[in-house]
């Protein structure tokens, strides 16, 4: 059973504060007749699981399902039904890695040391009220990449996906064939939304790494249903991932917990 405690976190600031400077910004160059097609054929191999193979290729579990949806519609009903010798269509390693490389240009925001920091943090406040800590999970990792990532690529902040109505991490969960009695999912997010901020002002220009997590945690702690979760009996394993928007603007923010 899927025990649902938080509800959805937004933070939005519009203070100007300046620090130091690092975003994440992606393109994909244009193509030549010598490159390679975008998208390629997998075989699904036994003991593959939906989540992956959405690693493997550098995309979410939805974006995998909507590739597939028309030849495979039960995927979309339910991820773990993935049966060997299905032949998924999935981007080439060529414009996967493309996509996601960063331009010369931009530093990279450090979202991966930001997010174990989250944990840190969260741990902390744990050991406050007793509780034991919480063990870092690769598969709930995974999971909380993939609806950060989600919420930024297809520009929502949602516990529900606007397309279909249902839970992704309900999903996620089941594709990654990952076993649990509760589940519970935090997610917050900061972005420049006013008007009248300089466009060229991101996130990560106006927080460290350390102050970015603490914003998240804060905000969480500050949520009666966000601090239920942090302070969840039942919990035992967590994964926590952020993801930026391409102009550097918006920053969103995953926390998955399972017992």
């Amino acid at each position: 059973m899927l025990r649902r405690l938080g509800l959805s976190s937004i933070i939005l600031l519009t203070v100007l504060g300046l620090a130091s400077c690092s975003v994440v910004q992606s393109v994909l160059p244009s193509r030549t007749s010598a490159q390679p097609e975008p998208y390629v054929t997998y075989v699904v191999q036994s003991g593959d699981t939906a989540s992956q193979i959405a690693l493997r290729y550098h995309i979410t579990i939805e974006q995998l399902i909507a590739l597939n949806a028309e030849h495979y519609p039960t995927l979309a009903r339910d991820p773990s039904s993935l049966k060997p010798g299905w032949r998924l269509r999935v981007p080439s390693l060529w414009s996967s890695e493309a996509a996601r490389a960063p331009t010369s240009a931009e530093p990279q925001a450090d979202l991966n040391a930001a997010s174990k920091l989250v944990i840190e943090e969260i741990n902390n406040a744990r050991a406050q009220r007793g509780l034991p800590l919480l063990k870092s999970d690769l598969a709930l990792t995974r999971i909380a990449n993939d609806r950060s990532t989600d919420m930024i690529a297809r520009n929502y902040f949602s516990h529900y996906d606007p397309g279909t109505g249902q839970e992704p991490l309900l999903r996620y969960l089941q594709a990654a064939k990952f076993a649990y009695r509760y589940a519970g999912e935090n997610i917050a997010e900061i972005k420049n939304d006013a008007g009248w901020v300089p466009a060229w002002l991101t996130i990560a220009a106006r927080y460290t790494t350390s102050d970015l997590a603490s914003e998240f945690v804060k905000g969480w702690l500050n949520s009666p249903e966000h601090r239920a979760n942090i302070y969840g009996a039942n919990y035992r394993r967590t994964g926590v991932a952020l993801a930026v928007s391409g102009d550097g603007r918006r920053i969103v923010a995953t926390q998955t917990f399972a017992d």
